[in-house]
């Protein structure tokens, strides 16, 4: 595989689609926002920002609306299907980030990324990704990663042993594919190598996947619910388990977070391009 090709393999088709609009909600509502960097009074004056893996294409529809003097670019490897009018202010491109974003030096005011684990290998993330991120801001721009662990924190070790047999199949997967898809934790690392940016920040949190009752805990298990069923083909073998017993597996791990719950860590950094 060239060094420029994505492994991410998950689906885009309407059901996806959904299922990113409903995370979306879930981190908004988890995080209080859609964003952690401090862009709010550019963002009112007028920037140009770019969205890197925009999926759906919901966080730039939000914040194109709440900013309409900012112009958005939204790029993705799929197309972005909407559902309504596309807004004056927001465009979509079609492309590989690996094959180099296509877009001059210095020609954004903030750079926004999140939940791109599952498409970059670790040299990719270092060699191309961050590079390619940092190329195209402005000198004093910004630029701000999310990601989260794609294993979960059990709240309870009792009962606990499906949600476990699919977290270790999960880190069997990422170490197979070369896949960073417990990055929560290096996302600051990323923007500190090589004395790129100042003003460098992190907000980690942990946000509830049940018990089922409250809201941002209900989103979380509905998302894992999807989450589940999207990497069961590439899991199975791993698991060394037939379809029908990763079905069983599955429902028991669900019924585990909707009555007793876990955490899913997830981690916002930013910084301003020296």
């Amino acid at each position: 595989m060239s060094s420029r090709e994505s492994k991410y393999s998950l689906q885009n088709d309407t059901k996806e689609r959904e299922r990113l609009d409903l995370q979306h909600a879930y981190i908004k509502h988890g995080f209080n926002g859609n964003f952690a960097a401090p862009v709010d009074q550019i963002l009112r004056s007028g920037a140009r920002v770019l969205d890197i893996g925009c999926g759906s294409g919901i966080w730039i529809l939000e914040l194109a609306e709440e900013y309409p003097n900012s112009h958005f670019i939204g790029i993705d490897m799929a197309p972005v299907v909407l559902k309504d009018k596309q807004p004056d202010n927001v465009e979509f491109i079609t492309h590989n980030v690996l094959h180099g974003l296509p877009f001059e030096d210095n020609s954004f005011d903030y750079v926004f990324a999140r939940f791109l684990g599952a498409g970059y290998t670790k040299s990719q993330w270092k060699e191309i990704a961050i590079p390619e991120y940092t190329r195209i801001a402005k000198s004093t721009g910004w630029v701000e990663l999310m990601e989260c662990d794609i294993v979960l924190k059990c709240n309870s070790k009792d009962n606990s042993k499906e949600v476990d047999l699919i977290n270790k199949a999960l880190v069997d997967l990422c170490d197979a594919t070369n896949l960073y898809f417990n990055i929560a934790g290096e996302v600051k690392g990323f923007l500190e190598e090589g004395n790129r940016y100042n003003n460098i920040n992190c907000l980690e949190k942990r946000l509830p996947v049940g018990p089922m009752g409250e809201t941002v805990a209900d989103m979380g298990v509905k998302d894992f619910q999807e989450i589940w069923k999207l990497f069961k083909t590439p899991i199975i073998p791993l698991m060394q388990v037939s379809e029908e017993e990763y079905d069983a597996i599955y429902e028991s791990a669900i019924q585990y977070l909707k009555t007793i719950g876990a955490k899913w860590v997830f981690s916002r950094a930013w910084g301003q391009k020296v």
